[in-house]
């Protein structure tokens, strides 16, 4: 039996279902597997608990509102495993520590693909990983939480003495003291993004653990690509995945035929931010169809859908994101599909016996008016005039972190918006389903966050406690771009 010098376990904070086809988990436990001291398995929500006196424990921070799920597994687990480094990585960590930065000892900022980083941060030491990601001129890659949380203590923010002041003024005490408080971390800690340049055949896991419970069923993961071409200004993972790559054809057919060798699966589910813009989609579908496998695509433009790519997809339903009704609105958000793009696509899939269509709106956008709303409802009626079933799902704009829209205030009267689309769509028996819009302000608190989220979330358990426990008016609010907490991660 081989010896390890070193456990890991590897957490997505969610249910199975999630973590089986987040392909995040299953590219850190190959970038693992090649070192030979040390042993790593993934675990979920279901199973963490069995984690024992590990060396590390690595939780994937996929989307904020697990923030709470993965506060309640690290506590739980710092007390079985009371050695553990505690790593967190992913699109949030990338994005935006400093909510967790109380716990977790490090952040992976970037793509871990072809680098020794997880293995240099699971055995060595902080001053080991100075030496070799850090330097005078840049930090690249790797956030060390204890840097960050020593300008903070020794700011003096957390105890200041505001009592003999009026609130206005204590606002403006404590205000000036977090500016200066971030300008520090910007000018000490600026950290810069790690990526493979390009997306190659290196980590890329060939045997993956499959499930028919998972959320593309019993399938093989294809990354086609990571990033996107397109220019939307709503989208953190176009800007934190840039720029966009994908993969060679070449190197996909070689992944099909490893993968579907190694992994028990039915159907390979081909994930990219817009999987019918890679340029060879049709050929590498065409090979994929040959192998007598089902394809599932994670996402397609309308305006790049073809009849080619219908005939060989063999969809039971079209998914479309106009993300606005109007065509003004799409324009100003930069969503570059038109209306006719989009009718034209649901023309096409009824040729090939598609009668059902999901429609994905966003609305609180910045500038949005009355006329806006209504042709989200206008847009609906008519698909829903051309097929049997449609379905929509629509949420308020979250300004995210290293977007373009990131300092941009968060719409309250997104919540009677989306009540008075539904109220209408419902006329023409039109679905509309949509987050708890408490749910939707705990995700913008926790994606805009700052050290003070961090502490707060110490004594917090759930969306409702967090937004009763701050101001959220702070975090919900126009921030000024030059005070932007995350502003020390440099994404290009």
């Amino acid at each position: 039996m081989q010896n390890f010098n070193y456990n890991a376990g590897i957490i997505y904070p969610n249910k199975f279902k999630g973590g089986i086809a987040c392909l995040a988990t299953h590219i850190l436990n190959e970038n693992l597997s090649k070192y030979k001291n040390i042993h790593s398995g993934v675990y979920f929500i279901e199973n963490y608990g069995t984690i024992k006196n590990s060396d590390a424990i690595i939780i994937t921070l996929q989307y904020e509102n697990d923030y709470f799920n993965v506060i309640k597994i690290v506590n739980e687990l710092k007390k079985t495993n009371p050695n553990a480094k505690f790593i967190a990585g992913g699109p949030c960590a990338i994005a935006n520590p400093l909510p967790l930065i109380n716990f977790f000892d490090y952040f992976v900022i970037g793509e871990i693909e072809g680098s020794d980083i997880m293995y240099d941060i699971i055995t060595g030491q902080d001053d080991d990983l100075r030496d070799k990601y850090y330097s005078k001129e840049q930090k690249s890659g790797i956030l060390i939480s204890s840097d960050i949380l020593d300008i903070f203590e020794t700011s003096g923010l957390s105890n200041l003495e505001l009592s003999n002041y009026d609130e206005e003024t204590q606002a403006e005490i404590y205000y000036n003291e977090l500016l200066s408080v971030i300008e520090k971390i910007k000018k000490e800690n600026s950290i810069k993004r790690i990526y493979p340049k390009k997306l190659g055949l290196e980590d890329y896991p060939i045997e993956q653990l499959t499930h028919e419970e998972g959320a593309y069923g019993k399938a093989f993961l294809l990354e086609i690509g990571r990033g996107c071409p397109r220019r939307c200004k709503f989208c953190m993972a176009k800007c934190i995945y840039y720029p966009p790559r994908y993969r060679k054809l070449e190197d996909l057919k070689y992944i099909v035929d490893e993968g579907l060798k190694h992994t028990d699966a039915d159907k390979v589910a081909l994930i990219a931010p817009s999987v019918s813009d890679y340029k060879h989609v049709l050929e590498l579908c065409q090979y994929i169809k040959e192998k007598d496998v089902k394809i599932s695509p994670s996402s397609l433009r309308a305006d790049t859908l073809t009849e080619e790519l219908l005939e060989i997809l063999e969809l039971k339903s079209l998914t479309i994101a106009p993300e606005a009704g109007s065509q003004r609105m799409r324009d100003n958000i930069y969503k570059d599909v038109s209306k006719e793009n989009i009718l034209n696509a649901v023309d096409i899939s009824k040729e090939f016996g598609i009668n059902t269509v999901k429609l994905y709106y966003m609305v609180g956008f910045k500038g949005e008016k009355s006329e806006d709303i209504n042709e989200i409802i206008s847009l609906t009626k008519e698909i829903k005039e051309k097929v049997r079933k449609v379905d929509v799902s629509i949420n308020p704009m979250i300004p995210k972190p290293h977007t373009p829209f990131e300092s941009h205030a968060f719409d309250l009267s997104s919540k009677k918006k989306i009540k008075t689309i539904e109220k209408e769509l419902k006329k023409y028996k039109v679905s509309v389903d949509y987050e708890n819009f408490n749910s939707m302000i705990a995700q913008t608190i926790l994606c805009r966050g700052d050290f003070e989220i961090s502490e707060v979330l110490k004594s917090v358990k759930n969306p409702n406690e967090l937004i009763k426990a701050v101001d959220k008016d702070i975090y919900l609010c126009e921030y000024d771009t030059e005070e932007i907490p995350w502003n020390f991660i440099q994404i290009k």
